[in-house]
């Protein structure tokens, strides 16, 4: 066995989705299950390019390769894991859904409320509703990607330690198109209502971060992993 495939740590600071991604490119249990998964040899797993719509490649001895996203979950609920962030200019094609989204998540007051109104918000939703083509296509090149797009899903269902895992896999166009029938516009009506949900998995709402972050105002795509999207997985580990 590589020395690259020593055991995961469990330590106490391995908290972040990036060590999440880490642990599956080392973890020999978690590379063990994709070969019985795949059926073919392993001959190495590395972290994609920056940038790209994945975030490990797998390679396989006979040359081909499956490029993954991958995601972990400690807990059910919140508002989920991001899994795209871009400019407002490159979301939707109608310049009035962006003109909307901006007004309900980027132009605001407070970090928690908004200055769109209830009437706004409901027309927001309509407009949506009339553009449903549009909103389909934001949501297909932001979670499979457009060129090099990524292939599989591996979920990894941990503690804060990493010192149990259960993981899950599926097929990108299986699990896009899955939650492409669950599409069902929804703002919050509140004033704190300042995520669009284009279904119960998926919000849109301002990246933010702190001083350092260099594109605080980017369109933040997040995915709420709950037990009915593990159940349409296959858990390998």
């Amino acid at each position: 066995m590589s020395n690259e495939l020593t055991p995961m740590s469990g330590s106490a600071t391995a908290k972040s989705g990036f060590k999440a991604e880490e642990i599956f490119r080392i973890d020999p249990n978690i590379r063990n299950s994709l070969v019985k998964y795949f059926q073919k040899t392993i001959t190495k797993i590395v972290k994609a390019p920056d940038g790209e719509k994945y975030d490990n490649i797998i390679t396989f001895e006979d040359g081909s390769n499956f490029n993954i996203q991958n995601k972990k979950i400690v807990n059910f609920g919140g508002r989920g894991s991001s899994f795209d962030r871009r400019h407002i200019n490159d979301t939707f094609n109608n310049q009035f859904l962006r003109k909307y989204l901006t007004l309900l998540t980027l132009s605001r007051p407070t970090k928690r409320s908004t200055d769109m109104t209830t009437s706004q918000k409901k027309d927001f939703i309509s407009l949506c509703n009339n553009n449903i083509k549009d909103i389909i296509q934001y949501f297909k090149k932001t979670f499979i990607g457009e060129e090099n797009r990524n292939d599989y899903w591996c979920i990894m269902k941990t503690d804060r330690k990493f010192s149990t895992i259960d993981l899950y896999i599926i097929k990108t166009e299986t699990f896009y198109n899955f939650i492409e029938k669950s599409i069902s516009i929804n703002i919050k009506l509140r004033n704190n209502g300042t995520c669009l949900h284009l279904s119960k998995y998926i919000a849109l709402q301002r990246k933010g971060g702190g001083n350092k972050d260099p594109a605080p105002n980017d369109i933040q795509s997040k995915l709420k992993i709950t037990q009915d999207l593990l159940n349409i997985c296959e858990k390998i580990l």
